[in-house]
């Protein structure tokens, strides 16, 4: 398991109510890797925050820490209409 997706996974359970129900998914490409992150509809606000600055500090945290493996990382968070009830 990558040391990013431990880390994402590791601070987005830390800011839920329901850590129990995130899930965090990495899919890797030849030059980007994604880290998709599935949580509970109540705990998606804790995890994009006021104007989404926690989200946002989780992405440079993200880059901070992947800026050695030579790719691209992504975050990401689903839109309201694009999650599972």
């Amino acid at each position: 398991m990558a040391k990013e997706k431990e880390l994402v996974e590791y601070l987005v359970k830390t800011l839920v109510d329901k850590p129990d129900d995130v899930q965090v998914n990495l899919v890797e490409g030849e030059n980007t890797n994604i880290i998709e992150i599935k949580a509970d509809n109540d705990d998606y606000g804790k995890i994009i925050g006021r104007k989404g600055r926690i989200v946002n500090s989780i992405r440079t945290l993200l880059a901070v820490c992947a800026r050695d493996s030579g790719k691209r990382w992504l975050l990401d968070v689903p839109d309201k209409e694009n999650r599972d009830s």
